[in-house]
């Protein structure tokens, strides 16, 4: 019950207060991802990255709570959706007969410059105008189309590390698996905007 009212609270917080929510949130992401990547996976701080990563996860948590609102057979339905993409696209990264996909960091890195402007630029433009329907669209649809494309990278990558890393040095997987994480999250969270838009039409 005190954990619920907490999160309630919580929530309430991030309402009144969403941009500084948001860059309060952002900015404890990238202290405590930061801190787990510096530990060297080892077994002395396994689990403290463990630990981390779990704190991490559930900060992530708690930015997507209010999105439950939109409904259970809608969120599972995009859950769903997502799923089945990531496990497409990870299928396709393994079985690539090349490395062609760790090439694209390049215009992976323009791209998501252009998709986090975008998504910034939504929180001021009304989509209903020209302008803001078209930031907002390269924003969510743009945003599936880059964090596909990462997807492909980072499983790639993923592979390519595991097979190169000498066995006297230690392959971390936390670390290399929030980067799958959070490029998942972002697929999710931009299917269900969709199918959120779509039911409203």
């Amino acid at each position: 019950m005190a954990l619920t009212k907490n999160f309630a609270g919580l929530q309430n917080l991030m309402a009144r207060h969403p941009i500084m929510a948001v860059i309060g949130l952002v900015g404890a992401q990238i202290a405590i991802n930061g801190v787990q990547r510096s530990l060297p996976y080892t077994s002395e701080n396994m689990a403290t990255k463990y630990l981390l990563a779990a704190g991490l996860y559930g900060m992530i948590g708690t930015v997507l709570g209010p999105l439950m609102h939109l409904g259970g057979p809608l969120v599972t339905r995009a859950a769903m959706y997502t799923g089945a993409l990531v496990s497409g696209l990870t299928v396709a990264a393994m079985t690539a007969p090349s490395e062609q996909y760790l090439q694209w960091s390049g215009p992976l890195m323009m791209g998501f410059a252009a998709v986090f402007a975008a998504s910034i630029a939504t929180a001021f433009l009304p989509p209903t105008g020209n302008l803001g329907g078209g930031v907002y669209m390269i924003a969510v649809y743009g945003g599936v189309v880059l964090f596909s494309a990462m997807m492909l990278y980072q499983t790639q990558s993923i592979v390519a590390q595991c097979e190169r890393t000498p066995h006297y040095m230690h392959y971390d997987p936390i670390s290399a698996s929030i980067g799958i994480y959070m490029t998942t999250i972002n697929l999710f969270v931009r299917i269900l905007s969709i199918l959120s838009n779509s039911k409203r039409k």
